[in-house]
């Protein structure tokens, strides 16, 4: 799971345009919801409170962010519609505050009011993710 929060913060950190900014967000918020998913499976241990929280913030992020027109966009290439899980979490969590970063950072590179309302939406979402697993 390392492997896959580590790529997901590379394509975040590499992305040089709004509408590829918004695919690796994208792509990032599914990430946290599929890790905070496996997390919350009782059969690889004891369950963090507040994974469920998580996994609803991290859904509502992906809905939020998927109503901007610019992940909607071909171009975005978006579709419409072994280690402990401690240091899952850590990864998870310190990803979380990289995704919320990007998110408020993608309102600077649009003039459309709808663009940069979802991204604050999906960064509200995300943050609260973030606030949950500390």
């Amino acid at each position: 799971m390392h492997d896959h929060i580590a790529n997901a913060a590379g394509r975040l950190g590499s992305a040089d345009t709004l509408p590829g900014l918004l695919a690796a967000a994208i792509h990032g918020l599914e990430l946290v919801a599929r890790t905070a998913t496996a997390l919350a499976d009782p059969s690889r241990g004891p369950v963090r409170p507040g994974l469920d929280t998580a996994l609803t913030e991290a859904s509502q992020a992906w809905w939020a962010l998927s109503a901007a027109p610019t992940v909607q966009t071909p171009e975005a290439g978006c579709p419409r519609g072994g280690t402990g899980s401690g240091a899952t979490v850590d990864a998870l969590r310190r990803f979380c505050l990289q995704l919320t970063s990007a998110l408020v950072a993608a309102t600077a590179h649009t003039l459309d009011p709808a663009d940069r309302i979802a991204c604050l939406k999906a960064a509200r979402h995300i943050a609260r993710v973030h606030v949950v697993l500390n």
